[in-house]
């Protein structure tokens, strides 16, 4: 069962199953359902109509305060764990190669492309020199200089947006009441 298989199963499971089963955050990809003209799924920017071509699109920057997901979206949901015996034991790296953490397969992720790090109980995130950038909220990522990371805050590393979502805050936007 793959994470966001596992993150359903645990939604229908109530509120206190979910947190107490799940990581304490996560970053997921929001992506459309329809199908694009190359046979993969279509994804929808904020600001486009679902009606209208999608050969541009890269990825859904789906939020608000009452958001939820709807139906037609597909996502991926990346647990913010360490694999046992991966590299930088205080971090939760994010690239494209296996050996890291969370790996995002883009042509525009970097091989080792950002990093996130619990510092007590508030999450921070920076790039980690990666060659196409990484954004907070639409604001560019230093290398290597760490922000708080908020909770339905998007990050973009390269082309990718993901969006971070502590466990509550997931639950309530998987439509979990």
């Amino acid at each position: 069962m793959d994470a966001t298989a596992h993150y359903r199963h645990l939604l229908q499971l109530g509120r206190e199953e979910f947190l107490a089963s799940s990581a304490p955050a996560v970053l997921v990809r929001y992506r459309s359902v329809h199908d694009s003209a190359d046979g993969g799924a279509a994804t929808l920017t904020l600001d486009q109509d679902e009606d209208e071509p999608a050969e541009t699109i890269e990825e859904t920057l789906p939020h608000g305060k009452d958001f939820a997901v709807r139906e037609d979206m597909d996502l991926e949901v990346y647990p913010l764990a360490k694999k046992p015996g991966a590299s930088f034991p205080d971090r939760i790296t994010i690239g494209r190669t296996p050996n890291n953490d969370i790996v995002i397969v883009d042509h525009s992720v970097s091989r080792l492309h950002a990093y996130v790090r619990l510092d007590g109980k508030t999450w921070t995130v920076a790039d980690a020199g990666s060659k196409n950038g990484s954004w907070l909220d639409r604001s560019a990522l230093d290398a290597r200089k760490e922000r708080r990371l908020a909770s339905k805050s998007i990050l973009r590393v390269g082309d990718v947006d993901l969006t971070f979502f502590l466990a509550a805050d997931l639950f309530t936007a998987l439509g979990g009441l």
